[in-house]
């Protein structure tokens, strides 16, 4: 009876009215705009690139858009249309294969877009090309809106739909309108890096606007005709709506979980701006810094905390770990080879959890004095693998990473200001750091801060090319300096005086010259705490000293023995008798020339310290080690002085003051400079019971209850004898002084062992008249050691030089000694 009327009251052909239920209607945004803010989100935290990664998160995207933004929406929406009276023959019922294939079919088609907007938008630089993308991104995502509507609404069983055209255009123009300019202020925002939370949040506004407004003018221009009636129960009409509602809620989980992820995120990147980090700044063609895609430095946490073992001690350049980073960093192929042994011996004493990839969430416990007594062992062994993982984050080799930059930087300096109100009640803040360039000194307070080691280079092309493939991306400071100081804690003036010397620092090559003679100051400045000297460099190059050039070519006898006439005078007393000088011989031209350039060295470093340096006449290499047929063969005479302990300030803006150690660790630093394998020597004599020791356990628990333990047992006790000795904090401790000049069982084998013996003699004849030698040093150079002896530097023979002077009765023997060293 009730079919019958039905039957009549909707004939076949007949077009029931229709009204709508308002509250679905808002429901359906909601669940419209829950999609596309899992879109949007998932879509800001992509890995951009080719890579299999970036296409798994792109589909990701794909999937929530296409089928909880647009397909949810479509039947949550159609449950607000009610036709005739409400009676469950005559309402919306759907096919169970166009169902499936409309949710299908659009997300293939977003995919597409968004592979397109991903591949030119973020990596092209033409705007035809990235503008042509957006196009072609907002056209794929309009068109699956549309596509998506007709194509479910054609799987209507009970009903023939009558689409009319106009609302056809203007339903598709709706969706791909919105679409542009939703994605179009997407990848300009994050191109920029001024896509926060709430422009994201605008973006999935426009998104749910594109998939209803064209949802809902759809609809309205829809005519409904009967074509049957549904003889089944009315709850199956409810199963796309549940399975909407689960998609959607499995899109809130989605949600909950990025939001959890966030919070962890910046929680760690608070807790990091408190602990060592390692970071590399990766510099392009153009200056611009390569970032994650948050806009973040690839970096990593070393340690919680560097333990200091005295109250007044700091971790900075004139630190012995310091310099051994600095040198190593430099000679990356001396210790690879010792990093995967450095891994299992850190695992195995629990300071390394789990290797974890950059930014990951890898645990790294701090270390005392009570916890291991060779902390700075274990410091330089987190370092190594850190700077190891980081590389591989990069897909690069080690070798290829970087050199460490010559400072410690502190981070999470905006958390240790201090907050006070003046008598009138306004806010100040009050810094507890004194700039160095202003009081002449260094006084950081670590209490509550971290400091960050920063691994820098320059690349090309090419190699930006592959970067961006891998998923990182370059930009400029103004893009990205709001979160990257809020991740560091420090104020933009800091960091990006921070960034320009690193980019300067990654350009500059190495300075030493290959050939001429050079006027020189070796000034030294006390330090006013007590903690060593410093030595006057200029600030732009301060792996050297202020040189100014004397000659192109090296001085005949005649000229170091008119040299040697001034060896001890100071400065002034030089320019006196200089300047008493009259006559035109050829001498007297050398000597003007000589004049000339220590007025110019006296411009370069306008020190009054400097008038009371005394001169030394002694021809020093200003690269050590090198022999006749090596490239760098220059030469330089130095004025040398010390200024007073109480004057710390400088006259020019040009010189600074860094730690005479660590100037000597730039010494040892050049290009082909034989302290590289030395170091590497030593390193494997301290770092190889690690080797040997992990070799040992393995094969001791692999062979535990054999029959041939035995034989391995002399030789782990020789080994367990050996142990990593902690470092002193004085700068000759950087290596275990018994592994130095011993030759262990455990060394032996090593390539590296033993005693390297390294002998060249360089003879010079003079057949001219006698066979007579004078005995003087005329280029003849013989050296035979063991490989852990380095030989002194140009600063250690200058300070030799200067304390000598400053000896009365040195000092007079002095004037006797000159000659090429």
């Amino acid at each position: 009876m009730m079919q019958q009327n039905i039957t009549a009251k909707y004939p076949i052909g007949s077009e029931p009215g229709l009204h709508f239920i308002p509250y679905l209607i808002f429901i359906s945004y909601v669940v419209s705009l829950i999609g596309a803010i899992t879109t949007v989100e998932l879509l800001h935290r992509r890995v951009s690139g080719s890579g299999w990664r970036s296409w798994v998160q792109l589909a990701a995207c794909s999937v929530s858009f296409g089928l909880v933004a647009i397909w949810c929406m479509h039947f949550v929406g159609n449950r607000a249309i009610v036709l005739g009276d409400g009676e469950d023959e005559i309402q919306l019922y759907y096919s169970p294969v166009y169902t499936a294939v409309s949710a299908i079919l659009p997300i293939v088609v977003i995919f597409l877009g968004l592979l397109v907007a991903d591949r030119f938008v973020r990596g092209s630089r033409r705007s035809v090309t990235r503008y042509g993308a957006l196009v072609v991104c907002g056209i794929c995502t309009g068109a699956a809106v549309t596509e998506m509507h007709y194509l479910g609404n054609q799987g209507t069983t009970n009903y023939r739909l009558g689409p009319g055209l106009p609302f056809i255009i203007g339903a598709a123009a709706i969706a791909i309108g919105a679409c542009l300019i939703a994605f179009g202020l997407f990848f300009h925002w994050s191109r920029h890096w001024v896509n926060n939370i709430w422009r994201r949040m605008l973006v999935a506004c426009f998104l749910a606007v594109a998939v209803s407004g064209m949802h809902w003018t759809a609809a309205a221009g829809t005519a409904y005709e009967v074509r049957g009636y549904h003889t089944g129960p009315g709850k199956a009409r409810n199963v796309n709506l549940i399975i909407a509602i689960c998609l959607c809620l499995a899109a809130c989980v989605v949600c909950f979980v990025i939001g959890l992820m966030k919070q962890r995120q910046q929680k760690k990147l608070r807790d990091r701006a408190q602990q060592v980090v390692l970071a590399v700044a990766t510099f392009d063609g153009e200056g611009r810094l390569l970032v994650t895609p948050g806009g973040l430095l690839p970096c990593q946490t070393i340690t919680r905390q560097f333990h200091q073992r005295t109250f007044d001690e700091d971790f900075n350049t004139r630190h012995p770990v310091f310099q051994w980073l600095f040198r190593v960093s430099r000679h990356w192929g001396g210790i690879i080879d010792l990093i995967p042994a450095m891994r299992d011996h850190l695992q195995s004493t629990g300071y390394l959890q789990t290797q974890t990839p950059v930014m990951g969430s890898g645990e790294r416990t701090s270390f005392g004095s009570d916890d291991d007594t060779s902390y700075s062992a274990t410091f330089r062994e987190l370092f190594c693998v850190t700077a190891q993982d980081i590389a591989r984050s990069l897909e690069t080799r080690l070798q290829d990473l970087g050199a460490l930059y010559e400072d410690v930087s502190t981070t999470g300096t905006l958390l240790s200001k201090t907050f006070f109100r003046d008598t009138h009640g306004r806010t100040i803040i009050a810094a507890d750091v004194v700039p160095q360039d202003e009081a002449g000194l260094a006084s950081p307070i670590l209490f509550g801060r971290g400091q960050l080691l920063v691994i820098t280079r320059k690349i090309g092309t090419d190699e930006a090319n592959r970067l961006q493939n891998v998923g990182y991306r370059f930009a400029s400071m103004d893009q990205i300096g709001d979160q990257l100081a809020r991740s560091l804690q420090v104020s933009h003036e800091d960091l990006n005086g921070l960034v320009t010397r690193l980019q300067e620092f990654c350009v500059r090559e190495s300075l030493i010259p290959k050939k001429g003679t050079y006027l020189a100051s070796f000034l030294l400045q006390p330090s006013p705490v007590i903690k060593g000297l410093d030595v006057i460099v200029p600030r732009q190059t301060p792996d050297r000293l202020p040189m100014i050039k004397l000659t192109t070519d090296t001085l005949n006898p005649r000229q170091m023995k008119l040299l040697s006439t001034f060896n001890g005078l100071t400065l002034e007393d030089c320019l006196g008798r200089l300047s008493r000088s009259g006559s035109a011989t050829e001498d007297d031209v050398f000597l003007e020339k000589f004049r000339n350039k220590i007025r110019e060295l006296v411009k370069e470093v306008p020190e009054p310290a400097l008038h009371q340096a005394i001169f030394s006449s002694q021809q020093l290499d200003i690269a050590h080690g090198m022999t006749s047929q090596d490239a760098f063969q220059a030469t330089v005479f130095a004025f040398c002085g010390i200024k007073e302990v109480y004057s710390q300030s400088l006259q020019s803006p040009g010189l600074r003051c860094i730690p005479l150690s660590f100037f000597r660790t730039n010494l040892r630093t050049y290009p082909r400079c034989p302290d590289h394998a030395i170091l590497a020597h030593k390193n494997h004599k301290e770092f190889s019971t690690l080797l040997s020791s992990s070799t040992d356990i393995q094969a001791t628990s692999a062979r535990s209850g054999s029959k041939w333990s035995n034989l391995f047992r002399a030789n782990s006790n020789s080994i367990s004898e050996t142990t990593l000795n902690p470092d002193s904090s004085s700068e000759k401790g950087l290596v275990n002084p018994s592994h130095v000049g011993a030759d262990t069982p455990s060394n032996s084998g090593h390539p590296f062992g033993g005693i390297m013996v390294s002998h060249d003699v360089v003879i010079s004849e003079d057949q001219k008249h006698s066979c007579h030698v004078e005995l003087r040093e005329l280029g003849v150079r013989s050296e035979a050691g063991v490989a852990d002896t380095e030989q002194l530097t140009l600063a250690d023979r200058l300070m030799s030089i200067t304390t000598s002077f400053r000896d009365p009765h040195a000092r007079a023997l002095t004037r006797e000694n000159y000659g090429r060293r």
